[in-house]
């Protein structure tokens, strides 16, 4: 008798002490009450005989299937350990139990992995657009990353507004879509830590430090947070700033940008030193102008992840 037949049939089992009859009675009939865990028991195509021999297994499987189908969320999953999901078949006649990590912790290892450098907390990472509270001044933005995910649009993303409006965390959550649809690494650097560690290795270890430059030149997407507030100087508009641009701009790679200053604002910063200074502040005005096209302002958003 299969389980697709015992559904009219009474449990039997009068060689087996009463009360454990009962108990086991009681435990099939559970299981075979239980819709979803049962639909999928029938497809091992499992006899009376196997329920019953292994209900004990089949008992377990039942309840970790509905904790992972209430998923409390990966750093609250709470079972005797965690992030390892049971999974029932038979083979050779025997059903077995194997246990293999959760989707959640696998989909986390794999974003994980395409986060090159990730200068924000960790628990923005599970961020996704369908959670978020798209404003008004939100919207083209996120139809702007549409069109580029879509490959409509190569051009880059300039955020500017003051501090605590949610720029950061909305660039991250793209991110987060970036990975999960293109499956490609990313670079989130906070400007201000990111670039003095880079003038200081450009001292100390230029090797790495040429590396380095040609890593964030070169990394599919690069988001500068925080961006004209570092520290600014000739050598690190001209060997540092402008170097990683430019490549980004020949390669054509998306790069976005928060920061609390317009394109004129960066184009003064940086228009620093000699002479050249004012052409070399206007060469990084004009990168930014040309790639990015306009600035999307969320100045005065209020804003509660």
């Amino acid at each position: 008798m299969t389980l697709r037949e015992f559904d009219s049939h009474e449990i039997l089992g009068a060689e087996q002490d009463i009360d454990m009859k009962a108990y086991i009675n009681q435990l099939v009939n559970e299981l075979r009450e239980d819709t979803p865990v049962y639909e999928k028991l029938k497809e091992l195509h499992l006899t009376m005989k196997d329920v019953r021999d292994n209900i004990a297994k089949l008992n377990d499987f039942r309840e970790d299937y509905h904790y992972c189908l209430k998923c409390p969320g990966i750093t609250a999953c709470n079972k005797k350990t965690p992030h390892i999901s049971m999974r029932v078949e038979k083979e050779d006649g025997f059903v077995k139990v194997q246990y293999e990590p959760c989707h959640k912790i696998v989909e986390q290892i794999r974003r994980d992995s395409r986060y090159m450098i990730h200068d924000f907390p960790d628990s923005w990472k599970l961020s996704q657009l369908k959670d978020m509270d798209l404003t008004e001044n939100r919207r083209p933005i996120i139809k702007e990353f549409s069109k580029i995910i879509k490959g409509q649009s190569s051009r880059w993303l300039y955020l500017i507004g003051n501090h605590k409006v949610g720029k950061s965390h909305l660039l991250v959550t793209m991110a987060n879509e970036f990975i999960a649809i293109k499956n490609e690494q990313v670079a989130v650097i906070n400007c201000v830590e990111r670039i003095k560690q880079l003038a200081d290795l450009s001292m100390k270890e230029p090797e790495i430090f040429a590396n380095e430059i040609s890593l964030f030149g070169e990394v599919p997407l690069l988001i500068l947070d925080g961006f004209g507030e570092e520290y600014k100087s000739e050598y690190i508009r001209d060997s540092i700033v402008i170097p990683i641009l430019a490549e980004r701009e020949r390669q054509n790679l998306p790069t976005w940008f928060t920061s609390p200053f317009t394109f004129d604002e960066i184009q003064q910063l940086y228009s620093v030193g000699k002479t050249s200074g004012l052409i070399r502040g206007k060469q990084l005005g004009n990168i930014l102008r040309e790639m990015c096209e306009e600035e999307f302002d969320l100045t005065g958003t209020s804003y509660k992840q």
